[in-house]
C-alpha cells in the first residue's frame, strides 16, 4: 500500500479517462456519486468506516478510532482483519468508479496508525462548505457584505441535514454529526448577520424564526430573529422573543441574557435609528485580497533537482503533510530558488495565495520577528491598528492564516526563535522555511537538506546559460569552471551570465581569471548577483570560535582533508577538532567529501575556501603555527559515523 501520497488532480479520474470524478456528501445522509450514478456503499459497518474517514477527510483516522466507532470500544479478536475487509471493499468500489488502480494514486490509503481518505474540496461537500465559509468571513472583514452574503449563503444551501442522518445510531458518528451541526449553525448565523446588514430581512424572517425556535438557547440566532422581526415592522413580536428567552434562561439555567442581546432589546424599545433596515452605502476601507503574484517569478532555466522538487511538492502539496517544511543548505546552493519553484508547482493547492517574505535585511542581518509579522499581516490583507506586542501579532496572524489555504515562504531564517511566531497553527496553510542551519528545534517540521549540484546538473545549467555547443566545445574547461564554483548554482549562474556577455572569450581564457583565488570572489559578480555578500552574512552568523575554525582550515593546502589534518590546523585533539568541524557542517560551510577507513574526508567548496583565506589574511596577520597532534590525543581508529551531509 502507498504510505505517502501527494495531492493528485487525477484522483477520481484515471489518466487519459473522461470518467466523472468521485463526489461524497455527509451534510445529510452519507452518499457518494460518480457523475449521476450513486455508489453502493455496502453494509452498515462499511458505511461507518467511510463516514468516519470523510468526517476527518485528509487526516489519518487511527485503527483504534475505527474500532471504537464499529464496536463501541469492544472489538472482537478479528477486528483488524474485519477493518481491512471493509477498507478493501470500499477501495474496490471507488476503484471501479474512477479511482486510479495503482496504490500510489488511491484516494483511500494506508497511513499508520490507520487510514486516510484524500479528497479535494470539490469532491466533498464538507470541504467545500468550509471553503465557502472561510471566504465569506474574509469578505466580511474586508467590508464586502454583498460578496460575503453570497458565499455564506451558498455554504448554507449545501446543508441537507441532519449530517450523517442514516448513521445517527452510531455514537461516534453521532458526535461527529453534532459538531457538524454546530459548525453549520455558526455559518448560518454569520450569513444572517450579513443579510440583515444589507437590509434583506423580509425574505429571511420566517426561516430565521423557525431555526431559532428549534435552537432556543443560541443567542446569536435569537438576536437575528429579533432584528429581522423589528426591521419587518413587528416590534412587539421582537420584544416578546427577548422576554421569552429571558424567562427560559432564568428558569433553566439561572442566568440572564447576554449584554449584546440586552442592548438590542433596549435599542428596539427606544426605536434606535441604527436599527433602520435601509442599508448605508457599503464603505470598503479594508480590502482583503490575496494577490496570487506575490511570489517571485519561477526561474525559466531552473535546472536539475528533480528528486528534491518531488520531495518538496509531495510534502507541501499533501493535505496530510506537516504544516512546515525546512530547506537547508550552503549559501548559494539554491534554497530560495527551490522553494519558489516548488511553490509554483503546488499553486492550485493554495487558492488564497502564495507569498515570500525575506527574513533578512539587504545587508544579511536577521530582521526582528515583530517587524516581519507586520509585513505578513499586511500581505495577507489585515489593515488598521495592529497589536504592539509580537505575541499578540503572532496570534492575530495565526488566526487569519487558519481561515486560509495559503503557502508562505519564509526565506533566510536565522534560527528557530526568529521563525517560530510566523508558522501556521491550525488550518490548511503551509510554510516553507529556508535557512543555512538545520532548524531541528521546530516541532513537527519536515527537513530537506539541499546539497550542491552533481556535476552533470551543474554542466547542464552552464550549458543553458552560455549555449550547449559552446560548453561542449571545451568539456574539460567546463568541468573545471563548475568545480571552481563548488557545484553551487549561484556561482555557476554568475559564471554563465558573465560568459554569455563575453562571447568573444574562450572558456579556458575565462578559467584563468578564476584561477587566482585572491580574485575569485571579485570575479563571481554579475550585476546584483554576488557571492561575497552571502558568505559575509553566513560568516557573521557564526560563533567567534567557529569563525576561527573556518579561517584555520581554509589555510590547509590540500582539499579535501581528513580529521587528523584538521586537528593539526586547529592545534587541538581529535575529539575537539571533530566537534569544531561538525559545528561548521551545521552551518553548511563544510561538506563531507567521502569516507575512508580512517573516517570522513571534508572539503570546503572553492568559493568558501577563498573567503576563509581572505578573512584569515584580514584577521590573522600572523599565520597560526600548525602543531602536530599529540599521540595521546590520537585514537587508534576514528569512529565511523554517518554525516547528515554525506
Amino acid at each position: 500500500m502507498g504510505e505517502a501520497v501527494a495531492e493528485d488532480p487525477s484522483i477520481g479520474s484515471p489518466s487519459g479517462s473522461s470518467a466523472p470524478p468521485l463526489r461524497f456528501g455527509i451534510l445529510g445522509a452519507l452518499e457518494a456519486h460518480t457523475g449521476a450514478r450513486a455508489l453502493r456503499l455496502g453494509p452498515l459497518k462499511q458505511r461507518i468506516v467511510l463516514g468516519l474517514l470523510l468526517c476527518r477527510a485528509n487526516r489519518v483516522v487511527s485503527v483504534d478510532a475505527f474500532c471504537d466507532a464499529l464496536w463501541s470500544g469492544r472489538p472482537p479478536r478479528t477486528a483488524h482483519k474485519n477493518l481491512q475487509v471493509y477498507v478493501s471493499a470500499l477501495r474496490k468500489e471507488l476503484r471501479g468508479c474512477g479511482d486510479r488502480s495503482d496504490d500510489e494514486g488511491q484516494a483511500l490509503i494506508r497511513r499508520p496508525p490507520g487510514y486516510l481518505i484524500q479528497v479535494r474540496s470539490e469532491q466533498l461537500d464538507l470541504l467545500r462548505f468550509e471553503e465557502l465559509a472561510r471566504g465569506g468571513r474574509l469578505a466580511v472583514r474586508g467590508g464586502d457584505l454583498t460578496h460575503a452574503a453570497h458565499l455564506l449563503g451558498t455554504a448554507v444551501s449545501m446543508w441537507r441535514g441532519p449530517a450523517l442522518s442514516d448513521l445517527a445510531s452510531v455514537p461516534a458518528l453521532a458526535n461527529e454529526a453534532e459538531q457538524l451541526e454546530e459548525r453549520y449553525l455558526t455559518v448560518y448565523e454569520d450569513w444572517c448577520q450579513a443579510e440583515l446588514a444589507l437590509g434583506h430581512h423580509a425574505q429571511h424572517v420566517d426561516d430565521i424564526d423557525g431555526l431559532a425556535r428549534r435552537h432556543p438557547y443560541r443567542e446569536r440566532l435569537r438576536h437575528a430573529q429579533m432584528l429581522a422581526l423589528y426591521q419587518s415592522g413587528r416590534q412587539t413580536e421582537a420584544l416578546a422573543q427577548f422576554e421569552a428567552m429571558r424567562q427560559m434562561l432564568v428558569r433553566d439555567l439561572g442566568m440572564q441574557p447576554s449584554p449584546v442581546l440586552a442592548r438590542l432589546y433596549e435599542a428596539i424599545l427606544s426605536g434606535d435609528a441604527a436599527l433602520d433596515p435601509s442599508p448605508a452605502p457599503q464603505a470598503r476601507p479594508i480590502v482583503i485580497r490575496h494577490d496570487r503574484t506575490q511570489l517571485p517569478a519561477d526561474l525559466a532555466d531552473f535546472t536539475g533537482r528533480a528528486a528534491q522538487v518531488r520531495r518538496l511538492t509531495e510534502r507541501v502539496g499533501s493535505p496530510a503533510a506537516n504544516p512546515v517544511t525546512v530547506i537547508t543548505g550552503p549559501p548559494g546552493v539554491g534554497k530560495t530558488a527551490l522553494a519558489v519553484h516548488g511553490a509554483h508547482q503546488v499553486a492550485e493547492r493554495f487558492p488564497d495565495g502564495r507569498l515570500l517574505v525575506r527574513l533578512r535585511t539587504p545587508q544579511g542581518r536577521p530582521r526582528p520577528a515583530a517587524e516581519v509579522l507586520v509585513e505578513l499581516l499586511r500581505r495577507i490583507g489585515v489593515s488598521g491598528q495592529l497589536p504592539r506586542g509580537p505575541q499578540e501579532r503572532a496570534a492575530l496572524y495565526r488566526t487569519h492564516l487558519a481561515e486560509l489555504r495559503m503557502l508562505v515562504v519564509l526565506d533566510g531564517a536565522f534560527d528557530e526563535a526568529q521563525v517560530r511566531p510566523m508558522l501556521p497553527g491550525a488550518g490548511e496553510s503551509r510554510a516553507v522555511v529556508t535557512s543555512r542551519r538545520r532548524l531541528l528545534g521546530l516541532e513537527a517540521a519536515e527537513h530537506l537538506d539541499l546539497p550542491p549540484m552533481d556535476e552533470p546538473e551543474a554542466l547542464d545549467l552552464l550549458g543553458r546559460l552560455i549555449g550547449a555547443e559552446r560548453a561542449a566545445a571545451e568539456p574539460v574547461t567546463a568541468r573545471l569552471l563548475v568545480e571552481t564554483c563548488g557545484l553551487l548554482p549561484l556561482p555557476v549562474r554568475i559564471v554563465g551570465a558573465n560568459l554569455a556577455g563575453l562571447s568573444h572569450l574562450t572558456l579556458a581564457h575565462y578559467a584563468r581569471r578564476l584561477a587566482d583565488e585572491r580574485q575569485l570572489l571579485d570575479e563571481l559578480t554579475a550585476g546584483d548577483l554576488r557571492v561575497r555578500p552571502r558568505l559575509e552574512s553566513c560568516y557573521q552568523d557564526l560563533h567567534p570560535h567557529d569563525r576561527a575554525t573556518l579561517r584555520r582550515i581554509g589555510l590547509l593546502p590540500d582539499q579535501p582533508f581528513g580529521l587528523r589534518e584538521a586537528a593539526i590546523a586547529l592545534g587541538t585533539a581529535l575529539p575537539a577538532a571533530e566537534k569544531a568541524l561538525e559545528s561548521l557542517m551545521a552551518a553548511h560551510l563544510l561538506l563531507v567529501h567521502a569516507w575512508s577507513t580512517d573516517g570522513p574526508c571534508y572539503r570546503l567548496p572553492v568559493p568558501f575556501r577563498a573567503y576563509a583565506r581572505e578573512r584569515a589574511r584580514a584577521e590573522d596577520p600572523v599565520p597560526p603555527q600548525l602543531s602536530p597532534v599529540t599521540p595521546a590525543a590520537a585514537p587508534a581508529a576514528i569512529p565511523h559515523r554517518h554525516s547528515a551531509l554525506s
